[in-house]
């Protein structure tokens, strides 16, 4: 199928620009990555019309300790095509500058989990906006991908089995890098507008060893406000210093387009 086309000159969609750049000033001053901070995507997208945050600290533990800052603004004005926008704040090693980089991303879905077996496809972009260039690569623009996603739900998305399979081009190294991730999503609890879920994945490239990643997340209120505490490690690798943890928030906003 092909990805729904957008009448950029139409009201819906000057509106979805304008609240993408709202929700990326908020962002800042919200109590600090889908599928945040997982590397594998689900088949999911913002509700037709909506628009979503997600905000996310994630800290590296070598000597000295490393932390990123993320924030992901996206909304959905065609009910079929979901728009990302947005900035991190990546650190360096000795003592250099820290590398700011933007992305955009969007993403459709073939067919809806609802269905019990959901796949979509994503694309996107980033650029660096702060922080030193390479000289292989001396434009802004340092890499550009491409995911295929294909969700299973079972007993009414009490597990999900989550999958990607893609490709990312680096500008940098001049590499074309194939990228996969396997996941799952348990509920553990749900009553009312509150639910907990604990989420888990593997995930890597062809070039260098895996990592997983595990946590929680908490529905606060149902399709509106979760939040989530997780911690991760590259498979293989000897000590902390290829060990990380992430606390974030994720706000979602119905029909802010209408």
């Amino acid at each position: 199928m092909a990805i729904p086309s957008v009448d950029l000159s139409g009201a819906g969609s000057m509106r979805a620009l304008c609240c993408i750049l709202a929700l990326s000033l908020l962002v800042p001053s919200l109590p600090l990555h889908a599928a945040r901070p997982y590397a594998t995507d689900d088949a999911r997208i913002t509700p037709e019309g909506g628009c979503q945050v997600e905000s996310w600290v994630q800290h590296h533990t070598p000597r000295g300790g490393r932390t990123e800052f993320w924030a992901l603004p996206a909304c959905n004005p065609t009910g079929n095509l979901e728009i990302t926008a947005g900035l991190n704040r990546l650190p360096t090693e000795g003592g250099q500058p820290w590398n700011g980089n933007a992305l955009v991303q969007v993403k459709t879905l073939l067919r809806s989990l609802d269905t019990g077996i959901g796949t979509g496809f994503a694309a996107g972009a980033t650029a660096r906006t702060a922080g030193s260039s390479s000289a292989s690569s001396p434009s802004s623009l340092t890499s550009a991908y491409a995911y295929n996603v294909t969700s299973i739900s079972f007993a009414e998305e009490a597990f999900v089995l989550l999958t990607l399979a893609g490709i990312k081009r680096d500008r940098e190294t001049q590499r074309t890098i194939a990228m996969w991730g396997v996941g799952s999503e348990t509920r553990l609890y749900r009553r009312g507008d509150q639910e907990l879920l604990l989420a888990a994945e593997v995930f890597g490239s062809d070039s260098g060893s895996p990592s997983w990643q595990g946590g929680f997340r908490f529905w606060v209120v149902k399709e509106k406000v979760q939040v989530d505490a997780v911690v991760g490690r590259q498979i293989g690798s000897q000590g902390l210093d290829r060990s990380w943890w992430s606390i974030g928030l994720r706000l979602i906003g119905d029909g802010m387009l209408r």
